[in-house]
């Protein structure tokens, strides 16, 4: 049996990367034959519906060493900034007998006790540099983490690109490309909360668009917001709402949101825009099934949460010509220009006002049925890419064993 291990070294805020490894473990969980078994490693405070969630697919451990200022968190990242060692971290995963570590987020200061492959969500810093903290200190990051690996997973043939053109040429045949798949499993969806119920939580009647993302500066909702404002003033008034969280972490304060609440007031938009923050899952798939559709008007995506949890539920799309949106390429997706709030409001006044030819009962069974399939193609590629990391170790270790003479 082979061990894979998760160090989720991150934020549990993150839902980001909690969605993308649980999507993964269910996805691997369909194709499993037993021959692979998954352990996540979180820190001793994870909450308990998050530990839940995972146990389902993997045998969770909750550890000091990720929790946050504790002293065996403390004493590790002593070692590890003073001396590079990774003692207490390699006891801890070879006392639980793991092969491999998947999606490692830590770099290994020398050679790694154990296979890795690693994830690079995206290169957003490659694009869009005025929005990242060290440009130059996030590709020195990640050339540590390519050379490090034995497989580099990207998540879009776009980000491949990014990452040919920063990775050494001896490491460029370590990346592999992975479409994650995103959906609301049978056990999230059953928190799936009525229309009724949505509406009087959140004081709302009617219609609307959903905008699930967060609220960072690349998200780009002020597109949304003046095609909104060029509808107002054509008579048509249409609703959008929006969830996520409202801090970017890149920035200081909370410019971004206030820039957005300030052209709310001043543009009369109150009745038009909501900004509901961050919200229970339960409740986004809710606004995602009962919307006229999802947008997303983001500048860059690695490979967009939200258009594929759209895909997933058969919801129409309304996105920015990105590469990676038309890689994604959502059955009723409708593109625009992420500058062009004419073009959009256009895209917005069409679906508002138009009646649809596919019932959303029909959209859905058809998403349901593409998504099975999706999901055992990811998880398929995924426990090849376990099995040919693993099948190469063990050569590697045969062949250095061997007798020199």
């Amino acid at each position: 049996m082979l061990k894979v291990g998760f160090w989720f070294d991150a934020p549990i805020e993150y839902s980001g990367g909690l969605n993308y490894v649980k999507n993964l473990l269910y996805a691997l969980s369909l194709v499993n034959d037993g021959s692979v078994r998954p352990y996540v490693f979180f820190s001793a405070d994870v909450p308990p519906d998050v530990e839940a969630q995972f146990a389902a697919y993997a045998t969770v451990v909750r550890t000091r060493l990720l929790q946050r200022k504790t002293v065996p968190w403390f004493v590790h990242k002593v070692l590890y900034k003073v001396f590079g060692s990774m003692v207490l971290v390699n006891a801890l995963l070879k006392s639980h007998g793991i092969d491999v570590i998947s999606h490692a987020w830590f770099v290994y200061k020398g050679r790694s006790p154990f296979p890795i492959l690693s994830w690079i969500p995206d290169f957003q810093y490659l694009h869009l540099p005025e929005l990242a903290l060290d440009p130059a200190e996030e590709t020195r990051q990640n050339r540590k983490i390519i050379a490090q690996a034995d497989i580099v997973i990207l998540s879009s043939h776009d980000a491949f690109k990014d990452f040919a053109t920063i990775a050494a040429p001896e490491h460029r045949s370590r990346g592999r490309v992975l479409h994650f798949v995103s959906q609301p499993r049978s056990h999230e969806a059953s928190r799936t909360v009525a229309s009724e119920t949505l509406e009087k939580k959140y004081g709302f009647v009617g219609k609307f668009f959903f905008l699930p993302n967060q609220f960072w500066a690349h998200k780009n909702h002020m597109v949304v917001l003046r095609a909104v404002k060029v509808l107002k003033e054509k008579g048509i008034d249409v609703l959008v709402l929006c969830t996520g969280n409202v801090k970017d972490y890149r920035i200081a304060g909370r410019g971004y949101v206030d820039s957005l609440y300030a052209f709310i007031e001043a543009n009369g938009l109150q009745n038009n825009v909501k900004i509901l923050g961050l919200v229970d899952y339960g409740d986004v798939l809710g606004m995602m099934k009962g919307s006229i559709a999802v947008l997303n008007p983001s500048r860059f995506e690695g490979w967009s949460s939200t258009v594929e949890e759209a895909k997933s539920m058969g919801k129409p799309v309304i996105l920015s010509r990105l590469g990676v949106h038309l890689e994604q390429n959502p059955a009723n997706g409708r593109y625009f220009d992420p500058d062009d709030a004419i073009g959009l409001s256009q895209l917005l006044e069409d679906a508002w006002t138009e009646t649809a030819d596919v019932s959303q009962a029909d959209a859905e069974r058809t998403a349901r049925e593409a998504l099975r399939g999706r999901t055992l193609e990811y998880g398929s590629a995924y426990l090849d890419l376990l099995r040919s990391v693993r099948t190469a170790a063990v050569h590697t270790v045969s062949v250095s064993n061997l007798d020199p003479t």
